[in-house]
């Protein structure tokens, strides 16, 4: 049987840092249509979805032709609500599937494909997430955030053999700067995950522990309890990737997307 590779996209309405922000229009185009153009783009796989619990949401998706599945609202993060995604698709154990987060847009495709190509070369990953290694400009942006109080951009470091250590919304390692970047890189993690659905569907059930409650950072649960996350690291060709964590961020989103275009029909499914 034949491994699936599958790309859900987790979206709900009342998120706590920005309420309403998959639908916020970034050039006249919902937030999470510009997410859904970039799983488009990837190709060889088997299906694109946005895992929802909100009916807004899921109108807006099946408007632009790509399937919304109806997931719990007591799902705590993006993570347990792919995996209970996964679940409603049927997929196996040994499928693959890649968490593509809603408020990520500038995601190139090509990060997804190197998430799916890790989880086939490396048996022992039960999960893989890329970073991209700061430079100045983005160093001092997020550096900037946490003075203001903004929570913005996720660090992670890692092992000689790339297993994650650590995930942080402060700046790591202690100690960085412009200055030292060459001899101490500091490394922006990327919303992005992929999953064997075999760990991926064991998620929910694991228990919260105090770095995940204090971070708020759902990688954290599979660090706590043992799993391998392997992180990849990625080259954003020029492009500074950033997410839409706050609405400081919409203005620079919509320099970095192309403008609206119509939303696609029905006939055009994902």
């Amino acid at each position: 049987m034949s491994r699936k590779r599958t790309i859900i996209i987790p979206a709900r309405y009342g998120s706590t840092r920005f309420p309403g922000k998959p639908l916020v229009a970034l050039n006249g185009k919902a937030a999470i249509l510009h997410t859904i153009d970039v799983a488009r783009r990837v190709g060889d796989t088997d299906g694109v979805y946005v895992a929802t619990d909100d009916d807004r949401i899921s109108a807006v998706v099946e408007a632009y032709g790509c399937t919304a599945l109806l997931t719990s609202g007591s799902c705590r993060n993006g993570t347990e609500r792919v995996a209970e995604a996964a679940s409603i698709l049927g997929l196996n154990e040994d499928d693959l599937v890649v968490n593509l987060q809603g408020d990520a847009p500038l995601t190139p495709p090509d990060f997804i494909v190197k998430i799916f190509g890790v989880l086939d070369e490396r048996p022992e990953a039960d999960a893989a997430t890329p970073v991209i290694r700061c430079g100045a400009e983005s160093y001092l942006r997020i550096a900037e955030d946490i003075r203001n109080g903004r929570i913005g951009a996720t660090m992670s470091v890692f092992d000689s053999q790339g297993r994650a250590l650590y995930f942080s919304k402060a700046l790591l390692p202690n100690g960085s700067s412009v200055e030292t970047l060459f001899d101490l890189p500091v490394y922006h993690h990327v919303g992005l995950y992929g999953y064997r659905v075999r760990c991926l569907k064991g998620f929910p059930h694991l228990p919260v522990g105090p770095l995940e409650r204090a971070e708020r950072l759902e990688q954290l649960r599979f660090l706590e309890n043992g799993h391998a996350v392997h992180v990849v690291e990625v080259d954003d060709d020029g492009q500074e990737f950033w997410e839409l964590n706050n609405p400081g961020d919409v203005s620079y989103l919509e320099r970095a997307l192309p403008s609206g275009e119509p939303l696609r029909s029905d006939t055009d499914r994902c």
